[in-house]
């Protein structure tokens, strides 16, 4: 994992690049957004991070008041906050000012009937068997009675969410929004300030996050999305409505504001260590057995697989709840994109869409413009299994990791020529050494 990260810290994330995309690969995935708006989206936005880079950001259509979308304006990320939470949880762990292994009852006080051996861990990964209250009948009707109304996340706990567990705690695995209200009470609880407050010190404001913003406690002033939702009486335009209501029903779980620029910079900086070690990196990313049967495919702390998807290790959160918001990082080809939408229309409808773009730009034009820049060739490649690789010069040493940096095969050829064979579909980094020096290769491996 550390070779993976720093791999990722190398040609994946500097800051300092601003060189834009191909132009082609820029047409191609602003075509997708301009089919959106067709397809029943009002307004859409993207951003999206190449391998050595270059970077991208796309919008169309409008938001609230008919304004034009921009790369800044906001949307409600939804349950990518559970993202952000997370992280700030393992911050705190690794400031030992909580145990992800001890009782929520430890940290907090409530008039609840919760299993107080419930941990915060279970919590993290749902597998808490608190029932979630948003799909309790009369939570629409809660937010939309009212739209001024702020819900206070003590009497959501209190007195929406049904005592009734779903199962004992730690016997299985289901996605409830309650588990990461309570997170964010035992958050209050132990650092003795708003969870926005430690959101905003701890990693919003380090990383340049400048567009984000924790709904229905702290305020903004960029153009908003707007929301076109379906609260239970069919696809209604809310966005001239007060948003207190429905933000703060969603404390903790589902009440960030961002743009997806912003939220491409938090994935790509929990993935490249720059918010937290390796070991707590490996906690998020320990993911429940028995998630893997659910939509999430595979949830771990705050952090998940993107669901359909098989070919390809998709990592990071998704967000359905007052706009629709997918934020995910490609293992195999090492690129991040974010979608965001202010309606209420298919689940992943942009994101695969894009999805399909970008890894068919992998499959072909990246590589080879890649291959073209070394003394080195790496063929076929893509590859099904077996490949050959030549050199001008000897080759002393060879060296393939797959991409969370393990080490597959290892040898000395000590000859300008060899061939190798893979089994297992993936990304690979083939790095070959001279005496002249050495060079590394990306490798695609797809039967």
């Amino acid at each position: 994992m550390r070779k993976f990260i720093i791999f990722l810290c190398l040609i994946s994330f500097t800051s300092s690049v601003k060189a834009q995309i191909d132009s082609v690969l820029a047409n191609q995935l602003q075509n997708v957004l301009d089919e959106s708006i067709s397809k029943g989206n009002n307004g859409v936005s993207a951003y999206v991070l190449m391998p050595k880079g270059q970077f991208w950001n796309g919008t169309a259509g409008v938001g609230k008041q008919n304004i034009p979308i921009t790369d800044t304006t906001v949307f409600h990320g939804a349950s990518i906050t559970k993202f952000n939470i997370a992280i700030l949880m393992m911050l705190l762990v690794e400031d030992d000012l909580i145990d992800l292994d001890q009782s929520w009852n430890d940290y907090v006080s409530l008039n609840v009937d919760f299993d107080t051996s419930i941990t915060v861990r279970q919590l993290l990964n749902h597998t808490s068997g608190i029932a979630d209250y948003l799909e309790v009948p009369t939570s629409e009707a809660d937010i939309t009675s009212d739209f001024n109304h702020f819900y206070n996340p003590q009497y959501i706990l209190e007195n929406i969410v049904s005592g009734v567990p779903n199962f004992s705690a730690g016997t299985d695995f289901k996605y409830s929004n309650s588990n990461y209200v309570l997170v964010g009470l035992i958050i209050e609880a132990i650092t003795g300030n708003p969870v926005h407050t430690e959101l905003r010190n701890r990693i919003w404001n380090p990383l340049g996050m400048s567009h984000t913003y924790f709904g229905a406690y702290e305020t903004y002033t960029e153009p908003t999305s707007g929301v076109w939702w379906d609260f239970g009486s069919g696809l209604t335009d809310y966005s001239d409505m007060p948003k207190t209501s429905m933000l703060s029903y969603a404390y903790g779980a589902g009440n960030i504001i961002s743009c997806p620029t912003d939220l491409g910079l938090l994935l790509n900086a929990l993935l490249s260590s720059q918010l937290l070690n390796t070991q707590s990196l490996n906690e998020m990313l320990t993911f429940v057995p028995e998630s893997y049967n659910s939509w999430t495919a595979g949830y771990g702390l705050g952090i998940h697989n993107q669901y359909g998807q098989s070919d390809d290790r998709v990592i990071g959160h998704d967000g359905y709840y007052t706009n629709l918001s997918d934020m995910f990082h490609s293992m195999n080809y090492d690129f991040t994109l974010v979608t965001m939408s202010n309606t209420l229309t298919d689940w992943f409808g942009i994101f695969n869409p894009m999805y399909d773009v970008l890894s068919n730009y992998f499959m072909t034009t990246e590589v080879i413009e890649f291959d073209k820049k070394i003394d080195l060739t790496v063929y076929p490649n893509p590859t099904t299994s077996k490949f050959n690789i030549t050199c001008a010069q000897i080759i002393t040493e060879i060296e393939i990791d797959d991409m969370i940096g393990r080490v597959i095969y290892q040898a000395n050829p000590n000859d300008k020529q060899t061939s190798i064979t893979i089994d297992k579909d993936g990304l690979y980094l083939v790095t070959v050494k001279s005496e002249q020096g050495s060079t590394t290769s990306k490798l695609i491996v797809k039967n």
